[in-house]
């Protein structure tokens, strides 16, 4: 989501149009930013769940919290503006996301 929005900003505002995998490229970028960062997360969380034991419907919880909300919110907006910056139109209504 940081790079994706980055770049795609700035080539937004410079008017450059990137191609197909220029513009989902950055969006894999943050889905294995993101991965690396919940990887390095995983054995903490589960060393806390195995030593707290809490029940399944906390557990699961914590899992969607920790795990699931995250990787959808960097997902959607890098794709958001993955496809922002390939639009092209005639008059860019999209300039104030």
């Amino acid at each position: 989501m940081i790079v994706s929005r980055f770049v795609a900003r700035r080539r937004i505002a410079a008017g450059v149009r990137p191609g197909w995998f220029a513009a989902w490229g950055l969006v894999a970028l943050d889905a294995l930013m993101l991965l690396a960062v919940l990887g390095l997360m995983f054995m903490p969380v589960m060393s806390l769940i195995y030593a707290s034991q809490p029940s399944v419907i906390v557990t699961v919880g914590i899992f969607f919290v920790l795990f699931f909300l995250p990787i959808q919110v960097v997902l959607i907006l890098s794709s958001l503006w993955a496809a922002k910056s390939r639009y092209v139109g005639s008059d860019d209504k999209f300039t104030t996301l």
